[in-house]
């Protein structure tokens, strides 16, 4: 498994950067011409015409791997955008994932606690310590990355240290010695007794896959496979979207964040409940994968309108791609 993906290697000759230099004119030709229809000061070509839906799931991962490359193509990121998107991102995965266990800090809630050290009149000092702790361990997850550390069993209680940090000491980082299931429903998962074995095996799965699997489909089976064996005694949920994130960072992709929203919320659960009792993965891989293109497509749409200096031998391999989508030059302005 490749960690930290860098730019891109090869850089643009001269005809490549005179041809950006009119890809980007013609680029931002087209958002002028959306946001003159609009009336809006800010617009977004319909990516999806070039990487339409499909329930394929190779052909899903092919575009996942283009869409990764057109990323990298922006690489290396800006260093205060790349600080200002974090903190945007960091505060709606920490509100997204909280809310899915029922959290009920609103998102602006949540960058009040986790951004300002502000407290909310009227909800729980679980909520907030739920808000603090996820943010510090998104933080521990990006540091792992940094470090270029490897996903195994220490990491896995490390993360889940931070998640119930001050909220349950006892249980913080430790493999539960009780059973649990699912309030509401039939669902039980395995004895306590043989989670330590569950989990070794889990991580020899990772080890015998890390390098096979496409990194998106291996990121979303660690996250069905740690979610069945239900380590812990609380907090496995936000613990197995860090576990996936922790892989998707790994191998250069973005932050990646289901949405809390009723709907969606449901489709993960069902999602995950046909892993579980069907062992049919296919179902969870397709939403991660489609969840993974999401975000890629929202990075791109935020980093290609960027016009600074150093952005401006960016993004070659991106609107080469797009360029169908692209409006021509006046003939005035052609070179």
């Amino acid at each position: 498994m490749k960690i930290n993906t860098p730019g891109s290697d090869h850089p643009l000759n001269k005809q490549q950067k005179s041809e950006l230099v009119s890809l980007r004119e013609r680029f931002n030709l087209s958002l002028l011409a959306i946001m003159e229809k609009t009336g809006k000061y800010t617009a977004e070509l319909d990516l999806l015409k070039i990487w339409p839906e499909t329930d394929n799931l190779p052909e899903l991962y092919d575009q996942l791997t283009e869409l990764k490359a057109c990323l990298d193509s922006f690489r290396p990121f800006d260093t205060a955008q790349t600080k200002n998107l974090q903190e945007v991102f960091d505060t709606e995965y920490t509100y997204a994932s909280n809310r899915i266990e029922g959290n009920t800090l609103t998102l602006r809630e949540t960058s009040f606690v986790i951004n300002e050290g502000l407290t909310i009149r009227d909800k729980s000092m679980k909520d907030h310590l739920e808000a603090i702790n996820h943010k510090e361990a998104i933080e521990f997850v990006r540091e792992l990355v940094t470090k270029q550390e490897l996903l195994d069993e220490r990491n896995i209680k490390l993360i889940h240290a931070l998640i119930l940090h001050a909220i349950d000491r006892e249980n913080a980082g430790r493999y539960r010695d009780v059973a649990v299931g699912i309030s509401g429903t039939d669902i039980v998962f395995p004895e306590p007794f043989v989670v330590p074995n569950l989990m070794k095996d889990l991580m020899h799965f990772y080890e015998e896959n890390k390098e096979k699997l496409h990194p998106v489909q291996l990121a979303a089976q660690m996250h069905s496979k740690l979610v069945n064996i239900h380590p812990f005694i609380d907090g496995n949920g936000r613990t197995c979207r860090l576990v996936m994130n922790l892989i998707l960072l790994q191998n250069g992709y973005p932050l990646t964040i289901f949405s809390p929203e009723s709907k969606d919320r449901d489709r993960y659960f069902d999602a995950l409940n046909k892993a579980r009792e069907h062992t049919d993965e296919a179902p969870f891989e397709h939403f991660v994968a489609e969840n993974v293109k999401l975000w890629i497509i929202k990075y791109l749409h935020m980093l290609a309108p960027n016009i600074g200096e150093s952005e401006k031998n960016k993004g070659y391999q991106f609107f080469k791609r797009i360029e169908p989508l692209l409006a021509n030059k006046p003939d005035n302005t052609e070179s």
